[in-house]
């Protein structure tokens, strides 16, 4: 009896240890807290992590970069093979782990918001000058508690190469930690990386998200934009694109909340159709408007009808037309069309609008 009593008994301290520690892990990897201080390697010095946010089912790593020569730049979404993601370093063998890059936000270029939320276009392109300071939110999985140190790598294979933004053996701390730092070392750590560059450009005032869009030329202020007094027609065929007369792409649909075409097939004839125009007057530029119907919140939706309106320029780009001839601008809901004032899928669209120069 006294055997089988210690038996019992140990085997309940066992299991009431196993609950607590179980227990304690759970709580440890949902607590919410921010990493100020950083400890990770890097390539080059043109680059950094500012903080690292850890959130209940997220960890966002607040990154910031400099740009050393004029250049395109390119942000991907989880999705493109080009996109960061996080990986457990090769040499921690047993846990091979890698976290696929869920979104980024906030891409800002000096302090100019550029775009909310990268997450359902594969890739989006600025030009950039010598000193552009960019900074960004990369948003991955809540990181399990039992992983303590992550690389960031940006595109697959893209692990040795110098010219990516990688960054090694980042620390994986806990709310525990002693080593989090505060948010006033964190901005010190920035001043002094930028201190180092002595050709930094300008930063502005933030800008809503509106006013952007995806290269300085075509930084239109759209909440200013005059609204049309007549419904556009439809393209048919190329008779139908004529200068500084918009039309309808009817081809090109979206369902509710969606950036994807509903029904790309079909959605390709006009954007081949597109193409064609810019091939036979080389000169001329095509203005593309993106609009929502007009229920939702007003940010998401003018974010979608930018991100709509991104979708066609794209495929164009892909398609061998020089990006710098293709304009955008994005109105949300603003712009129902006549007849659909009170909310209609057919107000979910792409215009096409032809600018005419000497043709």
């Amino acid at each position: 009896m006294k055997a089988l009593y210690n038996q019992s008994f140990f085997s309940l301290l066992l299991l009431c240890s196993l609950l607590f520690l179980g227990s304690s892990s759970t709580l440890e990897a949902n607590d919410k807290f921010f990493d100020y201080l950083p400890k990770y390697r890097k390539f080059n010095s043109n680059y950094q992590i500012d903080k690292i946010e850890y959130r209940e089912k997220r960890t966002v790593i607040y990154f910031r970069f400099v740009v050393e020569e004029d250049n395109n730049v390119a942000f991907y979404s989880g999705s493109h093979p080009n996109a960061w993601y996080l990986r457990t370093p090769p040499r921690m063998r047993g846990i091979e782990v890698q976290f696929k890059l869920m979104e980024i936000t906030d891409i800002r270029v000096n302090n100019e918001v550029k775009v909310d939320i990268l997450k359902d276009i594969p890739e989006i392109e600025y030009e950039m000058k010598r000193g552009d300071v960019v900074t960004c939110e990369m948003h991955f999985a809540r990181i399990p508690h039992y992983i303590r140190m992550l690389d960031l790598i940006e595109g697959t294979d893209g692990d040795m190469d110098n010219d990516r933004f990688n960054c090694f053996d980042i620390l994986i701390k806990t709310a525990q930690s002693p080593l989090l730092g505060k948010e006033s070392e964190a901005q010190k750590n920035t001043q002094r990386f930028e201190s180092t560059f002595t050709y930094l450009q300008p930063k502005t005032a933030s800008q809503p998200l509106a006013a952007q869009e995806d290269n300085p030329k075509e930084a239109n202020n759209t909440h200013m934009a005059e609204p049309i007094d007549y419904r556009p027609q439809a393209m048919t065929d190329l008779a139908d694109i004529r200068c500084n007369k918009r039309v309808i792409l009817p081809s090109i649909s979206f369902k509710e909340d969606a950036v994807n075409f509903n029904g790309r097939v079909r959605a390709m004839q006009d954007i081949k159709t597109l193409r064609q125009y810019l091939e036979n007057y080389p000169s001329a530029m095509i203005r593309l408007h993106g609009h929502t119907d007009i229920f939702g919140d007003d940010i998401r939706n003018l974010q979608l009808s930018r991100e709509r309106a991104m979708a066609v320029k794209l495929e164009l780009v892909k398609m061998g037309i020089d990006r710098d001839r293709i304009e955008i601008l994005f109105y949300g809901g603003r712009q129902a069309l006549q007849g659909l004032e009170e909310g209609g899928v057919e107000n979910r669209r792409v215009e096409a609008e032809a600018i005419c120069t000497d043709q």
